[in-house]
C-alpha cells in the first residue's frame, strides 16, 4: 500500500471523528433542551438524569477530539518522514 493510499484512509479515518463529534453536538443540544424543560416541569431526578448524560455527551466529544489531533499530528508526521529522508539523501551525496 503506498503512502498515498495509507494517508487517504488516515484522513478518511479523521473524518469520521469529526462526523461522531458533530452527531455528539447535536445530541448535547437536544439533552439541554430536556434538562431546561423536565426542570421547569419540576422533575428534578428528570434533570440531573439529563445533566448526567450531558456529561457523558461531553466526556466522548473531548475523547474524541483528543483523538482526532493524534490522528492528524501521525498524519503530518508520517507524511514528512519520507520528506526528511529524501532531504537526507540529497544532503548525504545519495541519489533523490
Amino acid at each position: 500500500m503506498s503512502m498515498d493510499q495509507l494517508e487517504t484512509i488516515a484522513q478518511d479515518a479523521t473524518f469520521q471523528v469529526q462526523c461522531a463529534m458533530c452527531q455528539i453536538d447535536w445530541l448535547r443540544s437536544v439533552l439541554h433542551v430536556l434538562e431546561d424543560r423536565l426542570k421547569n416541569a419540576g422533575d428534578q431526578h428528570g434533570s440531573n438524569l439529563a445533566n448526567l448524560a450531558i456529561y457523558n455527551a461531553d466526556d466522548w466529544h473531548n475523547a474524541l477530539d483528543g483523538e482526532r489531533e493524534s490522528l492528524e499530528k501521525r498524519i503530518d508526521s508520517a507524511a514528512a518522514a519520507p520528506q526528511k529522508a529524501a532531504s537526507r539523501n540529497r544532503g548525504a551525496g545519495g541519489a533523490a
